[in-house]
This record gives C-alpha cells, structure tokens and sequence, in this order.
C-alpha cells in the first residue's frame, strides 16, 4: 500500500480548477447582447490569465530549479508547455479585444461564441498540464525531496506573495478545497503565520464559503489544537 506524500501543487492546482470551471460556467451563462456581462466576464477571463501566469511563472522560478540538475530535460518539456499556455493565454486576450462598447449585438455574440472556444482550449490543456505536473514533477520531487522539504517550499512562496494577490486566490482555493484540507491548511496559519493573519484568513473563509461549511471548519480549528510541522 502507497504512503500519501504531500503534494505540492496540491492547493493551488485545486484553486486553480475552480476558478477554471466557474469561469467555464459563467462564459456559457453570459448574455453576450448586455455590457454589463461583457464587463463582468471580460474581467473574470483577465484574472485568470494573470493567476496563470504568476502560477507559471512561479513554478519556473521556485519549482522548477529544485530539479533541473536532476531531471533538465523534464524541466524543459515543461517550460515548453508553459510557452503553450502562454500562447493559449493570448488568444483569450484577442478574444476579449473583440468586443465592442457599442450596442453591436451580432458582433459581440460572436466573439462571446468565439471566446467561449478559446476558453474551453486553455481550460483543456491547463488541466492535462497541472495533471502532469502533480504525477510527473511530483514523482521526481518526492524521490529527492521530503515532505517538510516539500511543505517549506509552498510556504516560502505564499509569504512571497503580496496579502492581496493571496487573498484573492486563496478564496478560489477554499472553493476548491476540501473542509479537512481548509482546516489543515488553516492549522498552518495558525502555527507559521502573525495572528492577524490568521485572523484575515479567518475573515476570508467566512465571506467565501457557504455558513455551514465554514462553521464545520471553525469548529474544527477549535476543537483540535495546533500539531508540531509535518515531518
């Protein structure tokens, strides 16, 4: 029987999905005939481009390097396939440059029709890629790597993060996220974090999930306490 290692990509590949199939939704539900929608869609699809292109970028700086000398040729296939998204990512901006700010209705149907093609493009191939990356990259870091290796790297990079680039995409996170993935994750802010943050967090959690989900982990921070780092 396989022990479970930590993974990673885990969280943010988890946020990265909701946001994907949310934003996949919301494109099909869009009355692309409304600027109002046109509006509120074209900023969704512009947030996502940056959240996947910092993530990429990310993973190219603070990932990646940890095995080039180990695995080079694994590092450079995925690069390639960070180029890719970079390309898919770009269409979804010549997708958005389509529209337009008069009431073209015809017009701008089209390019909500044309949009939502590019959409389902750059969501087919990120989810294929971050599948890759959490059995591929992970068979590789956890060979030469341990968990508290691993769990040290992700924290490195979330303090690396100005508080409100991670508030906006840890709400996606505790979309994505199970309630007993919130609560460990929430532990480690706890224990690693200044109390205010935590208490931000805290703040964060109870506006982005359903009451009843959010009172099931709150009672589950306060029941437990706070365990030593994984080892």
């Amino acid at each position: 029987m396989h022990t479970l290692r930590f993974n990673p990509f885990g969280q943010i590949h988890k946020g990265l999905r909701a946001l994907l199939y949310d934003t996949a939704i919301m494109i099909q539900q869009t009355d692309f005939t409304r600027q109002e929608e046109i509006g509120k869609v074209t900023e969704r699809v512009r947030f996502v481009n940056e959240a996947f292109a910092f993530h990429a970028d990310t993973e190219d700086h603070r990932i990646f390097p940890k095995i080039a000398g180990i695995a080079p040729e694994v590092v450079a296939d995925f690069e390639s396939q960070h180029q890719t998204d970079h390309e898919l990512s770009g269409q979804l901006d010549r997708c958005l440059s389509l529209f337009v700010s008069s009431n073209s209705s015809e017009q701008n149907a089209i390019a909500g029709n044309e949009l939502l093609q590019a959409f389902n493009s750059f969501l087919a191939f990120n989810v294929e890629h971050m599948k890759k990356e959490e059995t591929v990259i992970n068979a590789i870091l956890w060979k030469h790597f341990s968990d508290a290796d691993l769990l040290q790297i992700v924290r490195e990079i979330a303090a690396s993060v100005p508080m409100d680039e991670n508030m906006k995409i840890s709400a996606w996170m505790l979309k994505g996220m199970a309630s007993p993935e919130i609560v460990a994750w929430y532990k480690g802010i706890q224990q690693t974090a200044p109390a205010f943050v935590f208490e931000k967090f805290c703040q964060l959690a109870s506006r982005t999930l359903a009451p009843p989900r959010w009172n099931k982990v709150w009672e589950s921070l306060q029941a437990s306490p706070v365990t030593a780092p994984m080892s």
